[in-house]
């Protein structure tokens, strides 16, 4: 990698200060030996975070452990170099080393108490962490500062929704849908909210949006699936299950889903199709469990798909309309009739 400039200029003013002592041609006057020397760490660091941001593309590090070591070297010059443990912050929750990265948000936090990217960043460690409560604090904090952020509110909310709090929970996804209505994750964790409560009609149009955002969504589209079930809609309930094993084919739960929505609309024929799929996919898997469960539900929808059904029961036949009266005017033999009319009392 090629080094730049300012690096080549520090590592010169460097040398001619070691090689000529007391001579500080092209020193600034006044700056102390200390001073320089601080001078000296801080360009370092930040030639050292430049060539970490060169590895940044699209919102990832390209070589994460060298774009980790430059990060490294960059605070080992400066300690107080906030971009730069920042970064290594967001790098470290990339790699999953939450402690390491909790470290750095602390330290910048401690610098600047107010630095908003830390303290989200911090409240979402700790959601991490399944520390509910402490992230709901971070998160209160930054909306505290800034209330036009979207993503605090829907992290609070799920929050919330992790400490059973459902009410809170869509108090906080409105918020965040009202500030940006193409919020998928709202959408469907308010949709969770909503199932919890027991109200699958209010879930079934959450994620009915949020499947409108995005389509490819299996857990979106089976939440949706159950829902119906519950509400005793099994045809759509069947299109959905149906939708999932499309984005999911080797799934045999699906099968097995799909199975109950044919048997709840008393298609039993499609039920035992439905259910043998899902029993010779456990059998590949060697599921034995899954085996077993499959097999008594299908000898289920055998038994009710033999039972005789009762006849429908012919359409009755359309009551005769009543015939009008009618008389003829006098002196018109050939005329039209005319109902007579009972006069009101």
């Amino acid at each position: 990698m090629k080094t730049s400039v300012p690096v080549i200029l520090c590592c010169l003013l460097f040398l001619l200060a070691g090689c000529f002592g007391a001579s500080h041609s092209g020193a600034r006057p006044g700056l102390t030996a200390q001073d320089r020397e601080t001078q000296q760490r801080e360009a370092l660091a930040a030639d050292a975070l430049d060539k970490a941001m060169q590895l940044y593309h699209d919102g990832e590090y390209l070589e994460e452990e060298a774009a980790l070591g430059y990060l490294d070297e960059a605070i080992g010059y400066d300690p107080n170099l906030i971009n730069a443990r920042y970064q290594r912050a967001i790098l470290l929750l990339t790699l999953g080393r939450n402690a390491d990265a909790l470290l750095d948000v602390d330290a910048i936090l401690k610098i600047k108490p107010d630095h908003l990217r830390a303290r989200f960043s911090r409240a979402y460690i700790m959601f991490r962490s399944q520390d509910y409560t402490s992230a709901i604090r971070d998160f209160s904090k930054v909306l505290a500062d800034d209330d036009s952020i979207s993503e605090a509110f829907a992290m609070r909310g799920a929050c919330y929704a992790k400490m059973g709090r459902n009410e809170d929970a869509i108090a906080d996804y409105d918020r965040a849908i009202a500030l940006n209505p193409a919020h998928h994750e709202a959408y469907y964790n308010r949709g969770l909210a909503h199932i919890a409560l027991h109200d699958d009609a209010k879930a079934v149009r959450d994620l009915t949006d949020a499947m409108a955002m995005d389509s490819q969504s299996l857990d979106t589209v089976m939440t949706r699936g159950a829902a119906y079930m519950r509400l005793g809609r099994f045809t759509r309930a069947a299109a959905d299950f149906q939708r999932a094993i499309a984005l999911s084919p080797n799934d045999s739960a699906l099968y097995a889903l799909l199975a109950e929505a044919y048997a709840g609309t008393g298609e039993y024929g499609k039920a035992i199709r439905a259910g043998q799929k899902a029993l010779n996919m456990a059998r590949i898997e060697k599921d034995g469990k899954a085996v077993t469960a499959y097999t008594e539900i299908i000898a289920g929808y055998k038994a009710e798909a033999a039972k005789p059904r009762p006849k429908p029961k012919p359409a009755p036949k359309p009551a005769p309309k009543p015939e009008s009266k009618t008389e003829k005017p006098a002196g018109k033999d050939n005329a039209e009739a005319v109902p007579t009319v009972e006069p009101k009392p």
